[in-house]
């Protein structure tokens, strides 16, 4: 709408909503706001649009910098421009709303006021306060906003609506915050005249309020003067959004003579009814009580219990600010007792200016517009179109323009979300939970045979494949587009099965590049589903076989795939198409030609606008658990849709997902011998998430343990290793043996390892060591528990060509044998049990050559007492 402005945040911004109608093709639609004042470009050519069918077009720019603008705004297909529009004005800026009594609301006929001298200060532009017929004061909202300029031109002046009579101080107001700020500034008036604090309280909670002058029910009507200030908070504020409230009231209250505190408790009332409505906006409150200026000797009779409750009011933190003082404003200043006049109203709005001030808009964070409510066309019938107003709102009020039914309180056409109509001019009034009113654009019912030659989809009750239903119009580069198979050739229905890297597929459009396929959905549905890529037909084409993959939403790009090719992956889509009525799925060629540009829109499908959950998981059990891993295996979910995947959540943490139908999981990554729980979620293709499986605990086994027979030897025995604890799966040594037990014969000291393979899981190694005692070594020390000797299967010989000490043990029936060509020692602590064999002899090595000695063997053990056998002697036990 011409001359509108809307509030702008503290960043010095606001979002700009643009709409409008188109007769021809069109493809986006762009703007660009040029500076009023200067003719610089602030914002140039940008794509707006998110909305383009059945005529209309609708979008917004966000950011937009405070300031008075000149909106041009394109259509255009593809790079073509097909048309063209202008709106003169438009504006980022403030706005406020007035409220309080006749100071605030002013009065009618000339009072000395002056209009504003720049374009920037407007109004809308009506009066909506007394209804003559009804004899009563009117509770209407106000008509379809129309702007103009604050003015004042003797015998006639603006109304600033609902009900303000006159431009009172605000053209002058508006001219003082302009120059300051730059910006546009807008009011919008819900004063009341001769109204106390009692009165506005008491008319929020929809009661009858008596008049303090004629003692009669106020205006005659219930909810009044607080029924005005909320229309203005309901539809202006919510519209356009606001910086404040203006509230100047508080003359009555001192004729009554009001207590201090009842005054604070019914204002602070007023503010948090408004503020339950239309969200957290900010107050500022004059300071005034003079209703008679001649009192006291031309002093007026200021009331010092009046000026405190305003005083006490204020609380910045709250955003509640300071407004004006007008007590001493008097003289002939006031035309009358109480109501201010000529240079009044100019000190009055110099006063208003001083407290609007720069602290004050920094720390008064406003209410910015609520989101434009976009309408959707689609074919209802051949010869119906389908308006439809967006979801979530409480009530619908559909007008008929064309007719003159424009504003909310004319004639409803229909109170329903959606309506079916075949000629007319239609706009919606939505309304929310708190009563706030926006509407939507004007749409022209026309051209119905040209948009509605296809009908399409006209409703969802489940999976939709497109390839079980036709198209509105389909394009395809080589023969016809093919349903549930590959392109093939150049006839119909001579592809094959749809494959994409070796994978097959049942459903499915088939296509060569260039391809162009549309289908209307009618705003029935709510994800588009497939799976892309290059079909296996031409995997052994030597050229081309590269394609892109583009889907269209009304006309909108939404989609671009990379190049693909016939070495490239499946792609999977799935893309929200909530209110799209067409839907365009292209392909073209990578700028290589369309050779072998044979693809395919796997298991294209369609999902209706989903909210429920998928059942949750059942059963879920573990098997090969092992060390480190664990597979997980559940039984599917149901959905009214489709399960797209699973979601497995270990101790809580998301850790993985697999593609539905798919209900296996390998964990891997585990520690032995440690406490796990696992759920498992379903998840559809609208984000729908289900309730969790039951919970798996399980602990993972303990890594390997090996028992070996004998972990010293001589050469040409052998040991037995055997490993513990692989359940389920195999062993495999590090000889690459999978024996268990393994039997060894080294003849070196050997280390062997052992892993468990379960599954495609192989839990870490664990490690044991063989010894071998050399054929012979210079000498041999060996010490209490590293070297003592137990077992039956025991049976060793330890040759040494010099000496051989010992303080180690020999017990449980072992056979040791210590032969030393010079001396054998066997030093305290040695002992050789009873039911051992322990030889003990004075010999030489059973070759000449002696093992060289190692650090490793020798011990540093000093005894005090011994036992020594020389060379002429030998000991056995």
């Amino acid at each position: 709408m011409e001359k509108a402005v809307f509030q702008r945040n503290q960043n010095n911004t606001a979002t700009i909503y643009l709409a409008g109608n188109y007769s021809s093709s069109i493809s986006t639609v762009e703007a660009r706001f040029i500076n009023a004042t200067n003719s610089q470009v602030v914002i140039d050519w940008t794509t707006f649009t998110t909305n383009i069918n059945g005529g209309i077009f609708s979008g917004y720019v966000s950011n937009v910098p405070g300031g008075w603008y000149t909106v041009e705004v394109r259509g255009k297909l593809g790079t073509n421009i097909v048309g063209t529009a202008t709106l003169n004005r438009v504006g980022v800026g403030e706005v406020f709303l007035i409220a309080g009594q006749s100071n605030s609301q002013g009065l009618e006929g000339n009072q000395g006021e002056v209009g504003a001298s720049d374009e920037r200060v407007l109004n809308h532009n009506e009066l909506s306060w007394y209804d003559g017929g009804l004899g009563q004061c009117d509770k209407k909202f106000p008509n379809y906003p129309s702007f103009s300029q604050i003015f004042s031109n003797g015998d006639t002046r603006s109304n600033l609506s609902k009900t303000g009579f006159n431009p009172w101080c605000y053209g002058k107001l508006g001219d003082n915050l302009v120059s300051k700020l730059g910006v546009p500034v807008v009011f919008f008036n819900a004063g009341a005249i001769a109204t106390s604090s009692i009165n506005w309280k008491e008319s929020s909670d929809g009661l009858t309020t008596n008049s303090h002058y004629s003692q009669q029910p106020y205006c005659n009507a219930s909810g009044v003067p607080y029924s005005g200030f909320e229309r203005i908070l309901n539809y202006y504020a919510s519209v356009f959004g606001a910086r404040a409230v203006l509230w100047h009231q508080g003359e009555t209250d001192n004729y009554i003579q009001i207590a201090e505190n009842a005054y604070t408790s019914n204002v602070n009332y007023i503010i948090n009814k408004s503020r339950s409505e239309i969200g957290n906006v900010p107050w500022v409150i004059s300071r005034a009580s003079v209703f008679d200026k001649n009192a006291n000797g031309g002093a007026g009779n200021s009331n010092s219990s009046v000026i405190n409750a305003q005083n006490s009011l204020i609380n910045s933190g709250n955003k509640i600010f300071p407004g004006p003082y007008t007590d001493d404003i008097l003289g002939s200043n006031r035309g009358d007792e109480v109501h201010f006049y000529g240079s009044g109203l100019i000190e009055l709005a110099n006063r208003w200016d001083a407290v609007l001030s720069t602290d004050f808009f920094n720390n008064a964070t406003p209410i910015t517009a609520r989101n434009f409510p976009q309408v959707s066309v689609s074919c209802h019938s051949s010869n119906e179109l389908r308006l439809t107003a967006p979801s979530g709102y409480s009530s619908y009020k559909w007008v008929r323009i064309d007719t003159g039914n424009e504003d909310y309180e004319d004639a409803t056409e229909a109170s329903s979300q959606s309506i079916d109509r075949s000629s007319g001019i239609y706009r919606c009034y939505v309304t929310d939970g708190q009563g706030n009113i926006t509407f939507t654009q004007p749409v022209t019912v026309q051209n119905i045979a040209s948009q509605c030659s296809c009908v399409g989809l006209t409703s969802c009750s489940g999976v939709t494949y497109l390839s079980d239903n036709q198209a509105c119009s389909s394009s395809n580069g080589w023969g016809p587009v093919e349903m549930d198979k590959s392109n093939g050739e150049n006839g119909a229905g001579d592809g094959t099965t749809i494959k994409i890297r070796g994978v097959s597929y049942s459903k499915g459009l088939g296509i060569h590049a260039n391809s162009t396929i549309i289908y209307n959905l009618n705003n029935n549905f709510g994800r588009f589903i497939s799976t892309i890529g290059i079909d296996d037909e031409v995997a052994n084409a030597t050229n081309g076989a590269t394609v892109v993959f583009k889907v269209y939403k009304d006309n909108i790009l939404s989609y671009t795939s990379a190049m693909l090719n016939k070495s490239s992956s499946a792609v999977k889509l799935n893309i929200d198409i909530t209110g799209v009525n067409e839907l365009k799925l292209e392909v073209s060629d990578a700028g290589d030609n369309n050779f072998a540009d044979h693809a395919d829109w796997a298991n294209a499908r369609l999902h209706c606008v989903d909210t429920q959950a998928p059942s949750a998981p059942s059963s879920l059990t573990e098997s090969l658990l092992s060390q480190n891993c664990v597979t997980l295996t559940w039984n599917a979910s149901t959905d009214n849709m489709e399960v797209e995947k699973y979601n497995i959540y270990q101790d809580g943490a998301l850790i993985g997902s697999v593609d539905a139908p798919t209900t296996t999981f390998r964990v891997m990554g585990l520690n032995q011998l440690n406490y796990y729980t696992f759920v498992v979620k379903a998840v559809d293709y609208s984000g729908n998430v289900s309730n969790q499986s039951n919970l798996l605990e399980i602990v993972t086994l303990q890594n390997l343990i090996i028992s070996n027979s004998n972990k010293i030897i001589n050469k040409g025995q052998s040991s037995s290793l055997l490993a513990y604890g692989c359940f389920g799966g195999t062993v495999t040594w590090s000889n690459g043996s999978t024996e268990n037990p393994l039997v060894v014969s080294p003849t070196d000291t050997t280390i062997y390892s052992v892993s468990c393979k379960v599954g495609d899981c192989t839990s870490i190694v664990t490690k044991d060591t063989v010894k071998v005692i050399p054929d012979c070594k210079t000498l041999y020390t060996l010490v209490k528990n590293k070297d003592n000797f137990s077992g039956t299967n025991t049976s060793l010989t330890f040759n040494a060509s010099q000496t051989i000490s010992a303080t180690n043990i020999i017990s449980s029936s072992a056979k040791i044998n210590y032969n030393a060509a010079k001396s054998i020692t066997l030093l305290p602590g040695f002992s050789a049990d009873s039911g051992t064999v322990f030889n003990a002899k004075i010999a030489g090595c059973p070759n000449t050559q002696s093992v060289i000695l190692t650090p490793s063997d020798t011990f540093e053990v000093i005894p005090k007492i011994e036992t020594k056998i020389s060379s002429s002697d030998s000991k056995t036990q």
